[in-house]
């Protein structure tokens, strides 16, 4: 730990020191980037799309979030959801919603919002061709109901206690400009009813917007431009913060919290995260490799010393998961499970019965730059592994295409994950649903008990439906439990109002960049 901390603010005081601003490219900035009215932020990869609905990774959401705005939004402050584009909602049956539309609110390109907008929006939302990401979310939906021009009613199959959260993930598109350009021209030029408008996108190095001067909202302060810049490097990111080309910095490293806490104009900003971080252990038919033994997936959690990695590269900003993957906070939490104890000769004990006495090889993926210090994580486990025989081929991917290989079921047999879903736990454990595309586990009785909680109104059967699909994936391991933790933020004095979830999004809406 001191020694990566020591080499990583080495390598950005030699940065300072040289007088050298390093973005995505490498490069000093353009001038007009550096304008006093623009908000520089720096993030871990480029965006694939701006349209929200196509994607659920962070980066891409907060960047198209700017210009393409949901029905609801659950507000950090409050955790509770708010009003966006919906102005009103009422839940006028136990699977109805009725929506009531911002009035006088426009596209950037003129067309209204307005219900037939909507409408089409959820059409959208609810196909799984076009909405892949988000078909967990939309599985409990039956139809959308125009009342009138400023009314919708939202029809769910079932009872849905996630009801108002599902709401806040639903985008608003302008259903003509949809129809000229499709799905994909749309996530690469998209027009929204934020704040931002798309000016310029320079793959891999820049991503520009300017201010949208007929918002509906209060809007930004002192913003009319704002530039995102992929900066997978965590030393690149910390100097360009350091150094001031970045107002605000993604996934800050610990090792330099200190040193940006001592800048007279900087600070990092620290969140507890929704983020549960596991290895993928793939038991899939189809993905042929030791892990399919449950013994096996066993001995990988007995392997792997949490307590170490949590003390030593967290520096006890972390905590233990406790064999389960719902928060401590979560409704369906269970107290009495715990963590696999480090225990390398359980491992090796559970090894030689499942018939690997000599350990085996294995290919393990990692991100490099999609969390902070993913790479010295999985080093670290790497390392674990091989002290009970398991010998892994290390494959390390830059962000996009682990989130590619993520959607399309090829991070196996073994992958370093975080997942970050809303707060509730039916967006949390459907990600391990035999149906979803994220799942590396096909069990009947988990599906089943993923259903029934999906539909529970009862609070307290709802967690009890939880605390049966805890125990049976404690037992079934089909992930390392590593841990959960924080996110840091590094945030310039002169910026104000920028708060993020737990989820790791933040929003630009009510922003005020100081002069």
């Amino acid at each position: 730990m001191q020694r990566t901390r020591r080499s990583l603010l080495a390598a950005v005081a030699l940065l300072m020191a040289s007088g050298v601003t390093l973005g995505s490219s490498g490069i000093t900035s353009p001038a007009w980037a550096q304008a006093g009215k623009t908000l520089t932020i720096a993030q871990g990869f480029d965006p694939q799309t701006l349209w929200p609905n196509g994607t659920t990774a962070s980066d891409n959401l907060n960047a198209g979030g700017a210009i393409v705005e949901s029905l609801l939004w659950t507000n950090p402050v409050t955790g509770k959801p708010e009003g966006m584009l919906a102005e009103k909602w009422e839940q006028i049956s136990p699977t109805a919603i009725k929506l009531t539309l911002r009035r006088n609110v426009k596209f950037s390109n003129g067309e209204p919002l307005n219900a037939d907008a909507v409408v089409q929006s959820f059409k959208v939302f609810m196909d799984p061709k076009q909405a892949p990401a988000y078909a967990n979310y939309a599985a409990a939906l039956d139809r959308v109901e125009k009342l009138d021009d400023m009314t919708v009613t939202v029809h769910t199959k079932h009872p849905y206690p996630p009801f108002e959260l599902m709401l806040t993930q639903v985008y608003v598109i302008p259903p003509a400009y949809w129809a000229s350009v499709g799905l994909d021209g749309y996530g690469q030029k998209p027009i929204g009813t934020g704040p931002f408008k798309l000016l310029e996108w320079v793959k891999d190095n820049r991503l520009v917007m300017e201010r949208n001067p007929d918002y509906w909202g209060k809007g930004p302060t002192g913003v009319d431009r704002v530039i995102w810049r992929p900066v997978p490097d965590d030393t690149a990111r910390v100097a360009g913060f350091v150094t001031g080309e970045y107002d605000f910095a993604t996934n800050i490293p610990i090792s330099a919290i200190d040193e940006i806490n001592n800048q007279p104009d900087r600070k990092v900003v620290e969140i507890p995260s929704y983020r549960i971080f596991q290895l993928v252990q793939s038991s899939l038919e189809e993905h042929d490799s030791p892990l399919k033994n449950k013994r096996v997936r066993q001995a990988l959690n007995f392997a792997v010393d949490k307590k170490a990695i949590i003390d030593s590269l967290f520096a006890g900003r972390a905590f233990a998961l406790n064999g389960q993957l719902l928060r401590k906070e979560q409704l369906g939490y269970d107290p009495s499970l715990h963590d696999y104890p480090y225990d390398p000769a359980k491992a090796k004990a559970l090894l030689s019965e499942a018939g690997y006495p000599n350990g085996f090889e294995i290919v393990f993926k990692f991100p490099s730059g999609r969390y902070a210090q993913d790479r010295e994580v999985s080093e670290a486990i790497a390392g674990m592994l091989a002290k009970v025989g398991v010998r892994t081929k290390m494959t390390s991917l830059e962000p996009g295409e682990f989130l590619r290989q993520l959607r399309a079921r090829e991070l196996w047999p073994l992958a370093y994950l975080g997942l970050a879903p809303l707060d509730d736990p039916d967006f949390q454990l459907a990600q391990y649903r035999s149906t979803w595309r994220y799942s590396y586990i096909r069990n009947a009785e988990l599906d089943a008990l993923i259903d029934a909680g999906a539909q529970e109104i009862d609070r307290e059967k709802r967690a009890a439906i939880y605390r049966k699909a805890a125990q049976l994936m404690h037992e079934e391991a089909p992930v390392v439990f590593l841990f959960g933790g924080y996110d840091f933020y590094g945030v310039s004095n002169k910026l104000d109002g920028i708060v993020p979830r737990g989820d790791q999004r933040f929003f630009l809406q009510n922003v005020t960049l100081k002069p």
